[in-house]
């Protein structure tokens, strides 16, 4: 990241932005659109459905984030995340009366969901290609399970935060 002096101030001029000289040097990193990404299409409406408007927001934004996007090791999600994403979503379900789980990505291109039970143990489950890192506090358990069980998982998730 540069120092702040280094960054280039913009200028406004009677409603119009005009761009410093320096900023057209900057290499700026091709981002598709989220219609020619690899979402799945399913997965979409299932952010929204499950998690509500706030965290589908977030997931159409982590979905336009290319390789580099937190530095050179960073990563995009791969088209695996998305699809053990769907297929945990789908099969999760989400206290009403408890506030939403909170979804982040990680420089891994991994997904994460982070909630809290009815009675206030968190449950943390991380979302990869090759499955779910999982940590559920009220049963003092962790560990990774693969693609496959990953509705085992969720149905054990759902009895944690009842």
């Amino acid at each position: 990241m540069p120092a702040l002096s280094e960054i280039p101030q913009t200028r406004v001029s009677i409603g119009q932005w005009i761009a410093p000289q320096p900023a057209f040097h900057w290499t700026i990193p091709h981002v598709t659109s989220w219609m020619q990404s690899s979402v799945p299409p399913e997965v979409p409406g299932l952010v929204y459905a499950k998690l509500g408007d706030a965290a589908w927001q977030r997931f159409h934004d982590f979905s336009r984030w290319p390789d580099g996007w937190a530095g050179p090791h960073s990563q995009a999600i791969a088209w695996g995340t998305y699809h053990n994403f769907g297929k945990f979503l789908a099969a999760a379900r989400f206290l009403t009366s408890q506030p939403p789980p909170s979804l982040f990505v990680t420089d891994e291109g991994q997904l994460e969901l982070t909630w809290e039970a009815r009675d206030g143990s968190a449950i943390n489950v991380t979302l990869s290609a090759e499955g779910a890192d999982y940590f559920i506090e009220s049963q003092g358990a962790e560990g990774h399970v693969p693609a496959e069980q990953l509705s085992r998982l969720a149905e054990r998730c759902n009895q944690a935060a009842a």
